[in-house]
């Protein structure tokens, strides 16, 4: 028992040494740039090129790492006993049991938490940050919207225009000119503007043969850097950095004030008579309706759609390039039937399905115990202890996947009878589960699907031979140095 005990309690001071590397980097970063001087001084850079090499790769060690410290803990893991480093009292787990329990079976004792909605405080008072019954409000709101009978036929009409008039003349574009194209930010742009049609009616053209960066992109993506970093460091020490105006605190106070300038310019263009958000939130509330209850809905609603679906669309693409025997059958399946028949690609949905599973676009999932608990693994939860469902982890367990879970392959999620297997929310949580699964789960996998079967059936994508691919250090799964590539078309 001792020597089990002893084994538990290295792999909780390892992962806890992961979150202080970080933690470590992110308090150098600050230092030493903080001011423009700073870089002239040798002891400085000596200092980072020390650091350089006791931490190297810590995007891609991080959550790698993780997955093997809980393969070894059985899944879950008590880190408290260093609480005294990282400024909270933490289990992390990737058991499927544990998270049913935690996402459903005892849903009312693990709410996101004030913490949680301080981390996210740009997202303003929405449905993806409120507990309790605020949060049952925002999600019957959400509900009818998502399930309004006009709600497929509009959005099923504006992915499929977005595709013909926006994505393809751009893709076309770049095979003419024979021209490298970052595929990531290409995919952020086309499906930020299907979120801003369904949003409020307004395209913003974000989507263009022009080689420029969207801002509102760059706004999210600083978001989600700065989150990520809140959910790190201890409390105290992001609000002295918010107080101090420094490093990624001063990027989210810039993007929070790009996100607020774009919103309020597109809102002056909205459509009051097509189908969309702010139209069916402004029906609902009538004279009670808000401007700040539409702008946090609004920017949740595009944020939401956009950073998670382009996410996905990147690592499938980078996954498809590295296995060209899944882009072949994908191609066999849509030459029998057409892009358009959705329904009927059942080996393009396994390999979105297994992307999702390797690179689920939320790798981290938080929550906030409000009253001791015990878990089905036997692990206690006290009050107030954060616990973390390592979603990245879990779809790289051979505990629960198999030894073949770190394979990129689609047929595991094929049926004897060629349909599509179902696999517990619990185990495959990249749309969540419980009570707060994704309610656009139908829609990502459209969006997902219409995107990847008229690229994969239309174009040859080439990625630039040893591009890197590792993610950044963010609450979104996003490559750090984007996906390029060269696209030839198929036709020509």
């Amino acid at each position: 028992m001792f020597e089990i005990q002893q084994y538990n309690n290295m792999d909780a001071f390892a992962c806890t040494i992961l979150l202080i590397s970080i933690l470590a980097s992110i308090t150098i970063t600050i230092l030493f740039f903080a001011s423009k001087s700073c870089s002239e001084l040798p002891h400085k850079r000596i200092l980072l090129g020390i650091f350089s090499i006791l931490f190297p790769n810590l995007e891609v060690c991080l959550h790698n790492k993780m997955a093997e410290i809980l393969e070894r803990s059985k899944q879950t893991m008590h880190i408290q006993q260093y609480s005294w480093l990282t400024g909270a009292k933490i289990l992390i787990t990737s058991g499927p049991a544990n998270v049913r329990h935690v996402m459903s079976t005892n849903f009312a004792n693990y709410p996101k938490g004030s913490k949680w909605r301080e981390h996210m405080d740009v997202l303003g008072d929405t449905l993806f940050s409120a507990d309790m019954v605020e949060w049952e409000s925002e999600r019957k709101l959400a509900r009818c919207f998502f399930s309004h009978h006009k709600f497929h036929d509009a959005m099923t009409d504006i992915v499929w225009d977005r595709i013909q008039t926006g994505l393809i003349p751009v893709l076309q574009h770049f095979s003419e000119q024979a021209l490298v194209v970052d595929l990531q930010d290409l995919f952020l742009k086309h499906i930020l503007d299907i979120a801003w049609i369904m949003s409020i009616g307004y395209n913003p053209n974000s989507l263009s043969t022009e080689s420029r960066k969207d801002v509102l992109s760059q706004a999210f993506e600083d978001v989600c850097e700065a989150a990520f970093t809140r959910f790190l460091v201890p409390h105290n020490l992001w609000k002295l950095h918010r107080w101090l105006g420094i490093g990624k605190e001063k990027k989210l106070k810039h993007a929070r004030e790009t996100i607020d300038r774009v919103f309020a310019d597109c809102i002056s263009k909205k459509d009051e008579d097509g189908f969309n958000y702010q139209a069916f939130y402004h029906r609902t509330f009538g004279s009670a309706a808000t401007r700040k209850g539409m702008r946090d809905n609004v920017v949740s609603l595009i944020f939401a759609t956009q950073d998670t679906t382009s996410s996905v669309l990147t690592w499938f693409f980078y996954s498809v390039a590295k296995h060209p025997y899944v882009e072949a059958k994908i191609r066999d399946e849509i030459s029998e039937s057409s892009p358009q028949e959705l329904n009927k690609l059942f080996y393009l949905h396994a390999a979105l399905c297994e992307t999702l599973r390797l690179y689920p676009p939320g790798p981290l999932l938080s929550r906030t115990a409000v009253g001791a608990d015990t878990l089905p693994s036997g692990h206690r939860i006290e009050r107030g202890m954060n616990v973390v469902i390592a979603v990245y982890a879990m779809g790289r367990m051979r505990s629960v996947w198999g030894d073949d879970c770190h394979e990129f392959k689609p047929e595991r999620w094929i049926t004897e009878h060629g349909e599509i297997k179902h696999v517990p929310h619990y185990q495959f949580m990249a749309f969540s589960a419980g009570p707060r699964i994704c309610l656009r789960k139908e829609l990502a996998l459209t969006m997902m699907k219409a995107t990847a079967a008229m690229i994969i059936y239309n174009y040859d994508i080439q990625i630039l031979k040893d591009h890197p691919s590792e993610p950044k250090n963010s609450v979104v799964f996003h490559m750090k140095h984007g996906l390029m590539a060269r696209i030839n078309n198929r036709w020509t």
